[in-house]
């Protein structure tokens, strides 16, 4: 793997931060607060280390029952850290066209564990990692959330979806290899894909705070993820 897409993990490949991410506002967001990740399901001393020295001290596991008791979390059990498993069934399987993909993202949305997840980043002490099993669907969505939640600019957002294809090349090609019906296309993480999806997010909800209230969440969840993952700017 490229040193210029090094997994911030020893024992995972896709673990990056969504901090240092301009906003529309002119501030950034900040660093060490949420990482997205593909499952950390080898432990690993160095990467136990790493996690607690940057502060992550929760893990949102959201992957589904039959996966995570095939590979469960390695750090589930860990001292120090907290692990909070909030299944989304959307997303745990690639869809059976590349159209299909915005729309499986719709409904990763529309899951109450997505609130479930934005509520605890919002009242988590210290950092949070978010994963699923490759990091780039599930954890792709929750993370444009997210970064939606904090009006960091449409071409980033979209740039943080597609980087997994980098980080993720070799489990990529190995998935292929074993499952050669499925499109390329479909399993690869395209700016496309993400860019529909926003526009599919933004003409159902308007906009995130209609998407906070109709997910059941309350004002102060979505200024408690701002107040985390927003480093004062110029126009705050």
């Amino acid at each position: 793997m490229s040193a210029m897409y090094k997994s911030l993990l020893s024992a995972t490949s896709n673990t990056r931060d969504l901090g240092g991410y301009p906003t529309v506002s002119g501030c950034m967001t900040r660093r060490n607060i949420i990482w997205r990740s593909d499952a950390p399901t080898v432990w690993n001393a160095s990467d136990v280390h790493t996690l607690k020295d940057h502060g992550m001290t929760s893990i949102i596991d959201l992957r589904t029952s039959q996966e995570t008791e095939k590979h469960p979390c390695a750090y589930a059990s860990e001292k120090g850290i907290v692990y909070h498993a909030f299944p989304i069934t959307a997303g745990s399987v690639p869809p059976s066209t590349l159209a299909g993909v915005p729309l499986s993202y719709m409904e990763i949305v529309a899951q109450k564990e997505v609130s479930d997840v934005l509520q605890t980043v919002a009242e988590a002490e210290e950092g949070v990692l978010i994963c699923c099993t490759a990091g780039k669907d599930r954890t792709g969505v929750v993370s444009a959330v997210l970064l939606l939640s904090c009006s960091v600019e449409r071409k980033t957002i979209i740039r943080d979806y597609t980087v997994s294809r980098e980080y993720n090349r070799q489990r990529l090609e190995r998935y292929l290899a074993e499952h050669p019906e499925v499109d390329r296309k479909i399993v690869l993480a395209n700016e496309t894909s993400m860019a529909q999806f926003l526009d599919l997010f933004f003409d159902r909800y308007g906009n995130v705070e209609n998407y906070y209230l109709k997910a059941g969440l309350m004002p102060r969840h979505l200024a408690g993820i701002r107040r985390k993952l927003l480093e004062s700017g110029p126009n705050d």
